[in-house]
């Protein structure tokens, strides 16, 4: 029989992802998947879209969002699962957090401009395709405007965290992060650990109510995924995985790459519906 597998963590179109929800979608029904989550970027535009595309052949799809989290070293990300997304505090509340990416957006193409460079807010709108704007898009209009010569460049050169161009982003905290996802019935897990050693705020992740951490992600080696088992079991937490797929060169997997066993959906879908 096979080993059934899935793949909870990807992104469209609809946040910093190359592939539209029906693309994607395609993708996974290629990949035989047992079950799979959309976890875009503080929206979950494309999770909705694809669930009115759903088969009763297709696999089990979840609720599913990656939230960005402040912290004094820079940003984390939590992902949230299984909540109702019909809750309205929830809904409200990322609908504000998409104001503010806005303006964040508006912020850095002023701070390109002052370093010389023609690029108006409009060429990343029309980059973001009516999604979440992000940082994404803004280096794919520097890229298309042939600013930079290659994609990846905008980063070294301008938007990252250290970059000339950086806007830091106004987030969630910690906590209100996990606390608005516990009260739309839905459950937190730290999202890829191994990226800039965010394992170190397990422990006090854990104490404010963390569920879970992602243990396999295509950035983690097999020891990095041996490890982060362990720690999820010593502190009682759940065990996720995905391949982070964004349809980009050189950002992160393959959907279905991590070959997540179904048993850490199962667990993670026991544990929601408990709530």
């Amino acid at each position: 029989m096979r080993k059934k597998h899935v793949d909870l963590h990807m992104h469209t179109n609809c946040s910093d992802g190359a592939k539209t929800p029906s693309e994607l979608l395609a993708i996974v029904r290629s990949k035989k998947l047992s079950a799979f989550a959309v976890t875009d970027h503080d929206t979950i535009e494309g999770y909705l879209a694809i669930k009115e595309m759903l088969t009763d052949d297709d696999p089990i799809l979840i609720s599913g969002v990656e939230l960005s989290v402040s912290l004094e070293d820079g940003d984390m990300h939590l992902l949230a699962y299984l909540f109702d997304h019909e809750n309205e505090e929830f809904i409200n509340a990322l609908k504000d957090f998409q104001v503010t990416r806005e303006k964040r957006g508006m912020k850095m193409v002023e701070k390109l401009n002052e370093l010389g460079l023609d690029i108006s807010y409009e060429d990343v709108v029309k980059e973001s395709n009516g999604s979440v704007v992000g940082r994404p898009h803004i280096a794919r209009a520097l890229f298309n405007k042939k600013m930079t010569s290659y994609y990846e460049e905008a980063f070294h050169k301008y938007i990252s965290d250290a970059g000339p161009a950086f806007v830091a982003k106004e987030n969630f905290t910690s906590q209100d992060a996990i606390d608005l996802v516990h009260n739309a019935g839905g459950l937190v897990v730290l999202a890829h650990p191994g990226i800039n050693n965010k394992e170190k705020y397990l422990q006090e992740l854990v104490g404010l109510g963390l569920d879970g951490i992602e243990a396999y992600h295509s950035s983690h080696k097999v020891a990095d995924s041996d490890r982060y088992k362990h720690l999820a079991d010593r502190h009682h937490l759940l065990i996720t995985g995905g391949s982070d797929y964004h349809g980009i060169s050189d950002r992160h997997g393959s959907v279905g790459s991590q070959r997540v066993p179904y048993e850490c959906f199962e667990k993670l879908f026991e544990k929601g519906h408990k709530n």
